[in-house]
């Protein structure tokens, strides 16, 4: 389960409030392929901004939910779409061209452009509040180590169980915000998580939680989560109402049109 949500974690909306894309003059691929997939599993995902091979994207084997939340900027909590069951059922290879200098904001705009081509897609956001968390100082002060990593690496989380049943997790070149993600997946994305520690900067730390046994009750973990936080880093987790945008799906075909 844990390695299913990190495949997905760096999906990370857009500041409008429409989803329908924006017009022929906003930037478009310059040669895009949508087929179904043959593998009903997700695939590599490689290219992109950033990437060795920026000027070129491909997803072997993803659903149109993926593809929403990359257009979108979404964070990955489960509630955070309102749509058709299908958009995590069905899968589709994409490939395309990107012109050279794309910007990852560019690769969005073009994604959410993609989309509404070929899929139809439109929606809107819509804000609710959910029960969740946020991140405070604990009396005494925080207990993080600035990162001695290079300030582009990008940041590490890997966990790992002992014979005891703790999960021992590491986190490198971590700042609050991506703490709060961070802290989403071990909670199963079951609830969102943000940062009011007012605490910048990046930080190298390892947190051991204790898992129950035999138990995925929500409470419990987090719970324990959040002992483990303010002993070892001198921060609190606390209940709160948090607003989050919603994506809302208005329509969208299963079938995309012809390449």
């Amino acid at each position: 389960m844990l390695n299913g949500i990190l495949r997905c974690s760096h999906v990370v909306a857009l500041a409008c409030s429409s989803c329908i894309a924006q017009s022929d003059l906003s930037p478009h691929f310059e040669v895009a392929a949508v087929k179904s997939a043959a593998e009903k599993r997700f695939g590599r995902f490689s290219g992109g901004p950033g990437s060795s091979d920026p000027e070129r994207i491909a997803y072997e084997s993803t659903t149109l939910e993926i593809l929403i939340r990359n257009a979108y900027n979404l964070e990955p909590y489960p509630f955070q779409i309102s749509g058709p069951p299908w958009l995590t059922t069905e899968w589709y290879t994409v490939t395309a061209k990107l012109p050279p200098g794309t910007t990852v904001e560019q690769y969005r705009q073009m994604m959410a452009n993609l989309l509404a081509e070929r899929f139809g897609l439109s929606c809107h956001r819509v804000t609710k509040d959910f029960a969740g968390y946020e991140i405070t100082v604990a009396k005494g002060g925080p207990k993080l180590t600035p990162s001695v990593s290079s300030t582009d690496e990008f940041p590490e989380f890997r966990g790992s169980r002992d014979g005891n049943g703790t999960m021992r997790y590491k986190f490198t070149q971590t700042s609050m915000r991506v703490l709060t993600n961070r802290l989403s997946i071990m909670m199963r994305m079951t609830a969102p998580v943000v940062d009011r520690t007012g605490i910048s900067g990046k930080f190298d730390f390892n947190l051991d939680v204790e898992t129950p046994p035999r138990s995925s009750d929500f409470d419990d973990n987090s719970t324990n989560i959040s002992d483990a936080l303010q002993r070892q880093l001198g921060l609190k987790l606390n209940r709160v109402k948090v607003p989050l945008d919603v994506l809302a799906i208005d329509h969208a075909e299963r079938v995309p049109t012809a390449n």
